[in-house]
């Protein structure tokens, strides 16, 4: 009885080895690109990764990003949903020939915001009307650094305060939020 113990202790050890390795592998590696962006609006070093399903914009909860606290500390790394990674990289791949983009405006719209309001949680706001506030303040910002042209950028940054606030829960709004951003140079 006591052989049979230990052999079923070693194969759980060897299983939990492999089960910790095998999460490992299949984990993503952080988004570059996306990361450089976050980066810069939080004011640190922070690491952006894409999970879900390709193409989906939000989760099964409704969340299209998620970024966690450890107390009143932003954790180092968000997690945005895969279709919402995959609709900045094809926007900043698209050729710029419209004002605002020529295919799926409001979900590249969605895309950059949601990009923009993770990276303020990565700064350390947790009040969702003030890091929504700053997040579509910071549009234009996002789309320019990913080949916007400061017209577009202006653009996209006016198209997403008109559309987007009404359909983001209530607690994301906030009657105080302005537009702000002028130009090329990150939104304060």
């Amino acid at each position: 009885m006591r052989s049979l113990t230990i052999a079923l202790l070693a194969m759980l050890a060897v299983l939990a080895v492999l089960l910790h390795r095998g999460a490992v592998a299949a984990a993503k590696p952080g988004d570059p690109q996306l990361s450089a962006i976050a980066g810069q609006l939080s004011g640190r070093h922070v690491t952006i990764r894409c999970e879900g399903l390709s193409g989906t914009l939000t989760g099964p909860r409704g969340e299209s990003g998620r970024t966690e606290f450890i107390g009143d500390r932003p954790v180092s790394v968000s997690y945005l949903q895969e279709g919402i990674c995959e609709t900045l990289h094809a926007y900043a791949r698209s050729p710029k020939d419209c004002p605002l983009p020529c295919e799926q405006p409001l979900a590249v719209a969605w895309s950059l915001n949601t990009l923009a309001h993770e990276s303020y949680h990565l700064a350390g706001i947790r009040n969702e009307a003030k890091t929504e506030c700053a997040a579509l303040r910071s549009i234009g910002f996002v789309a320019h650094s990913l080949g916007a042209s400061l017209e577009q950028a202006r653009a996209l940054s006016a198209y997403s305060f008109a559309e987007l606030p009404r359909r983001m829960p209530l607690e994301y709004s906030s009657p105080d939020c302005r537009p702000a951003w002028a130009g090329s140079a990150k939104p304060s």
